[in-house]
C-alpha cells in the first residue's frame, strides 16, 4: 500500500512528524588562496565558486531546492486470541512505516520543473501486516524488518504548471491507496480497509485451549485474500493492488477540486513467489475530487486497475487458463467541519477470470476534535465486510470486522494525512 501513499505515495498511529534540515556549504576564494598562479586565475577561480555555489543544492537555492520530508511511526500493541495474550512494541510495515524522502526540484523555464525523489523506508521491528512478505501471529509476533533500511520509491519526474506531471522509475501507481487514502478521518495509519494488523494471527476453535496446540491451522488471512495476486498472499482485504512498482505515471493539474493519475508498467512486487515477465503488465487510472461544499468537506477517489497474467492473475481450477484481473475501488470522506463528525467508506470489487468475484464494504463513522494541546483528537469506529476471499480454503464464504470504538491522538506539529511523494 501505499501513495506513500499528495499527486500520486503507493500510493493505506502517526507517532510523531520527522523534520529534518539540510545546510549548504559552499567554497570561498579570495585573492590570496589564488596566489601563485597567474594571469586572469582569480576571475576564473571566483567565477567557478559562483557557479558552484549557484548549483549547491539548499532551501531557497534560486536553481536547485533539495526538501527532505518524512514520518516515524511507532506502535505499541495487544493482542488477545482467547487463551493467550501479549504485548509488543512494533513498527508498520512497507509504505506506512517509518521512511524519510528527498526531493530535489530544478525550475529550467517558466512554469516548468524536474525533479528527483528519493523514499527509503527505516522501520525497525514490526508487527502485522501479512501480504507483504511478512506477518506476525501468535507463533512470532514480530514480523520481520523488512530489510531495515530499504527503497520505496526512486524516480524522476518533469512538472508543468498548466499540462501536469509525467514521471517515470519506481513509484506509486496511480490505483496504489487512491481510495484509501480519501480517508480525512486523521486515522488512515491506525486503521483502514487493507487489514493489516491481527490478519496473520491462527485461528483459535471454541475449546481450543492449550496454548499453541489449540490453534487451527489457518489464519484470519486465509478468507481475506485477493485473487489477482494471490501467489504468496501479496494482496490482501482491500489491498488488492497497492505496492510500488516500475511503471510510468501522469499527474494532472487540478480543475475545481478534480484531478486524474494513469500509469503503465510491470507488475513487479518484491517476494519470492513474484517473477516478472514480458506479460506482467498492469495500467491504472484514478480519478480524485477534494473539495468544501459550505460547512462540509468531501474527499472521495475512484480507481480501475487492469492487470495482464503472470503472478497478477491465476489458474482457473475449472478451465486451466490464466487471466487478468479487474479492479474497481471507490471510497469517499463527508465531514461536517464545524463538528468534526464525518464517515468515510470503501467499496471494492475484484473480478479475475471465472472466478469467483471478491468484494469488500467498509465504513468508517468518526468525530475529530480538539481536546487538549496536542492537537486533534478523533474517536472512531469501523465496519467491514471481505466476501468471497477464501482463496483456496473450500467452502468459506466471507470475513467480518465486527464495529469497535477507538480514539487517536495526533500533535500540532504531525501531519495526520499520508500522501504519496511527488
Amino acid at each position: 500500500m501505499g501513495h506513500g501513499l499528495t499527486g500520486g505515495a503507493s500510493r493505506i498511529a502517526m507517532a510523531a512528524a520527522l523534520g529534518l534540515g539540510i545546510g549548504a556549504y559552499a567554497l570561498s576564494a579570495s585573492p590570496a588562496s589564488a596566489q601563485g598562479y597567474g594571469g586572469g586565475c582569480c576571475a576564473d577561480l571566483e567565477e567557478r565558486v559562483a557557479e558552484l555555489e549557484a548549483t549547491t543544492a539548499s532551501k531557497g537555492n534560486k536553481k536547485v531546492s533539495l526538501t527532505i520530508s518524512g514520518w516515524v511511526i511507532k506502535a505499541m500493541n495487544w493482542w488477545d486470541d482467547g487463551d493467550m495474550s501479549s504485548f509488543y512494541v512494533g513498527d508498520k510495515s512497507y509504505d506506512l512505516g517509518s521512511r524519510f524522502a528527498m526531493t530535489g526540484s530544478v525550475t529550467f523555464a517558466p512554469g516548468w520543473s524536474a525533479g528527483y525523489n528519493l523514499t527509503v523506508n527505516t522501520m525497525g521491528s514490526q508487527f502485522g501486516t501479512a501480504g507483504t512478505g511478512a506477518a506476525s501471529n501468535q507463533v512470532n509476533e514480530n514480523a520481520g524488518t523488512f530489510g531495515s533500511i530499504s527503497t520505496l520509491y526512486s524516480y524522476m519526474y518533469i512538472k508543468s504548471d498548466d499540462y501536469g506531471t509525467f514521471n517515470w522509475g519506481q513509484l506509486s501507481p496511480a490505483s496504489d491507496n487512491a481510495t484509501v487514502l480519501a480517508d480525512i478521518s486523521g486515522t488512515v495509519i491506525e486503521s483502514n480497509a487493507p487489514f493489516f494488523e491481527g490478519a496473520s494471527f491462527f485461528l483459535r476453535p471454541n475449546g481450543g485451549n492449550g496454548s499453541y496446540t489449540g490453534l487451527a491451522a489457518i489464519t484470519w488471512a486465509s478468507f481475506l485474500q485477493c485473487n489477482g495476486l494471490l501467489a504468496g498472499g501479496a494482496g490482501i482485504g482491500a489491498d488488492c493492488f497497492g505496492a510500488a512498482n516500475d511503471a510510468i505515471r501522469y499527474d494532472s493539474p487540478t480543475f475545481g477540486g478534480f484531478r486524474f493519475e494513469t500509469s503503465y508498467g510491470k507488475n513487479d512486487i518484491t517476494g519470492p513467489a513474484f517473477t516478472t515477465t514480458p506479460n506482467a503488465q498492469f495500467w491504472d487510472i484514478a480519478l480524485f475530487y477534494n473539495n468544501d461544499w459550505g460547512n462540509f468537506k468531501v474527499s472521495a477517489a475512484y480507481s480501475y486497475t487492469w492487470q495482464e497474467t503472470a503472478w497478477a492473475s491465476v489458474i482457473n481450477p475449472t478451465s486451466g487458463k490464466t487471466s487478468g484481473s479487474s479492479l474497481n475501488q471507490i471510497g469517499a470522506t463527508v465531514m461536517h467541519s464545524p463538528s468534526g463528525l464525518g464517515v468515510y467508506g470503501l467499496y471494492q470489487n475484484e473480478q479475475v477470470g471465472d472466478l469467483p468475484d471478491t468484494n469488500v464494504w467498509y465504513v468508517k463513522p468518526f468525530w475529530k476534535t480538539s481536546l487538549n494541546a496536542l492537537g486533534m483528537t478523533t474517536f472512531y469506529g469501523e465496519y467491514a465486510q471481505y466476501l468471497d476471499m477464501y482463496g483456496s480454503i473450500a467452502g468459506a464464504i466471507s470475513a467480518r470486522r465486527s464495529p469497535w470504538l477507538a480514539p487517536a491522538q495526533a500533535t500540532s506539529a504531525a501531519p495526520t494525512q499520508p500522501t504519496r511523494c511527488s
